[in-house]
Order: C-alpha cells, then sequence, then structure tokens
C-alpha cells in the first residue's frame, strides 16, 4: 500500500514546480506512515530516455527525495512512497518504480496470493525478474501484454480485467511512465482500506493525512491553464481536483498532452494460471531501513 504521484507538462520543470511547493511538501510528509521506501521515474520527453531514482529508507529521513522532487527537471515523472506489504522485504530490488523496457511502474495495492499472479507470466518474462513483490509480477504482465498489443494503455486495461475477477479485494492503481505516455490507473473498487497499518504506526488520527480512513484508494486528476496535468493518491488538498472513475485507465500522450481514456472491460479472459513457488518472504523490520543503499539508475 503506497501514495502515488505522477504529471506531464508542456515543458520541464520540478514535480514540485508541477504540483506546488506545498503540495509537494504534504506529499513527501506522508512518507512519515509510508516509510517503507521511495522512488521516482522522469523523462525530459522527445523520445528521450526515462530515469529512475530509489531508496529502501523512509522518504521523511532522506534528504534525497526532497531534492529531486524541487531541482530535477522533466517534462513528465512519477513519484512512489512504499508502505510494504506484510511479509515483503524493504530491499532495493522490491522498492518501486520498476524500469525495464523504457518503462517504470509504480503500483499501490497488494496482489496475493503472489504464486497465482507469477504462475501468469511466461517463463522469459519471469525469468527477468528481480525482486519478490507482487508489484514487480503486475509491472511485468502489463509490459508482456503492451508489447502483444502495442498500445501501453490498453494493455493496463487488459491486464486490469484479467487480474480484478482472480484478486477482487485488490487495488491495482498505477501509474506507468515511458518516453511518450503516462498512463495511470484507477481500479481498487474491492480493496480494503489498511486500518491496521494506520493504527500500527504511531501516529495520532489527527496526523493521519487526509482521506486515508475513507478514500485511500482514490486517485485525483487536476490540470492546469498551461495544460500541466497531475494525478495523486488521496493526502492532498484536492480543490479543483476531480477523482478519476473506477475501472478507468488514462494515458496522457507526453508530445501534445491529450488524453485518452480507456475503460477496464471484461473482455480479457485469464489464461489458465501456472503453479509458480511463493519467492522467499523477511519480516519487515523498519529499524534496518536506515542501513540500506540507494539505488539509482
Amino acid at each position: 500500500m503506497c501514495r502515488l504521484l505522477g504529471f506531464a507538462a508542456p515543458d520541464a520543470r520540478s514535480l514540485a514546480d508541477a504540483v506546488g511547493a506545498v503540495q509537494m511538501a504534504t506529499f513527501c510528509a506522508m512518507a512519515r506512515l509510508h516509510d517503507d521506501g521511495w522512488g521516482a521515474a522522469w523523462t525530459a520527453g522527445d523520445g528521450g530516455a526515462v530515469r529512475t531514482q530509489r531508496s529502501p529508507r523512509s522518504g521523511h529521513e532522506d534528504p534525497a527525495l526532497a531534492a529531486l522532487t524541487t531541482a530535477t527537471p522533466a517534462r513528465a515523472g512519477l513519484v512512489h512512497l512504499r508502505l510494504a506489504s506484510s511479509g515483503m522485504p524493504v530491499a532495493p530490488e522490491n522498492t518501486h518504480p520498476f524500469l525495464d523496457a523504457g518503462t517504470a511502474f509504480a503500483h499501490n495495492g497488494a496482489v496475493k496470493p503472489v504464486a497465482l499472479l507469477e504462475g501468469l507470466l511466461p517463463d522469459p518474462v519471469r525469468h527477468r525478474l528481480q525482486g519478490t513483490t507482487d508489484s514487480e509480477r503486475y509491472a511485468a504482465l502489463v509490459r508482456h501484454r503492451a508489447a502483444q498489443l502495442g498500445d501501453l494503455a490498453a494493455a493496463a486495461a487488459s491486464v486490469v480485467a484479467q487480474l480484478a475477477p482472480l484478486f477482487p479485494s485488490s487495488s491495482l492503481n498505477a501509474v506507468v511512465l515511458t518516453a511518450r505516455e503516462l498512463v495511470v490507473v484507477q481500479a481498487s473498487a474491492g480493496a480494503r482500506v489498511p486500518h491496521e497499518d494506520f493504527d500500527a504506526s504511531g501516529l495520532a488520527e489527527h496526523e493521519l493525512p487526509t482521506g486515508h480512513r475513507t478514500g485511500y484508494y482514490q486517485l485525483w486528476r487536476r490540470r492546469s491553464p498551461d495544460g500541466t496535468v497531475v494525478f495523486s493518491s488521496s493526502g492532498l488538498r484536492t480543490d479543483g481536483w476531480e477523482p478519476l472513475a473506477p475501472g478507468t485507465v488514462v494515458s496522457v500522450d507526453l508530445r501534445t498532452l491529450a488524453e485518452r481514456v480507456v475503460p477496464v472491460t471484461a473482455g480479457a479472459p485469464a489464461p489458465a494460471p501456472r503453479p509458480a513457488p511463493l519467492p522467499a518472504q523477511g519480516r519487515h523490520d523498519s529499524h534496518e531501513r536506515a542501513d540500506r543503499a540507494m539505488v539509482g539508475t
């Protein structure tokens, strides 16, 4: 369970410039709760490479997060704050976003059992996996489907339609970035809010981010007069924002900033899952985070 923030703009700017300095500070402050690592991806657009920076340290304790969000210009980008699912190790290879073949993928949710999800992957795709998370496997399935369809947004909608019946209580919310496109997935109708994680965080009720008890998985969209579009998980002030409709995939063309909405339909039957062994899982220990190194690409 995590926080997502993504943007696309007509010219290069920092995330803080795109969303606003106060809102950016509010988002980064959510790392007090979502404290199992952070990561970002960005691109200059025009077909340039997607770059990432990831750390398994809490963003609340890591000045690199504030530096990146305020001083890294990009035409489009995303930031992810991780709240690890129970049993999933906090480690560099499990830190979002997952970058492969020029596509960066960040997820908010838990898709279990992981073995069932992994069983949907062809062997060549499965052999490329580096970590143990369900999110990396979800990302790999979307990339594989995109290679088949030639359309990232349609691939994301197809995969969500496939996974939703298999994992009806999972959130499949995601932000995906390539050098040409920003894709946002709102698909979390049956997901359960992780109240127990909020209760165990040590934060007082008034310290919890806005909307976490009542709309944790809702994604929001705001478009500025200059065409800049921002998408965010709950936790920010949403005056002037609009909620994304359930079961939708939004694609933003980085060249034109034109948006395309692809509805999630039931038109993608799931192939018979192949059993796959559950990855070795370690017990989450937040006190070890500060000793782990930052990973960048």
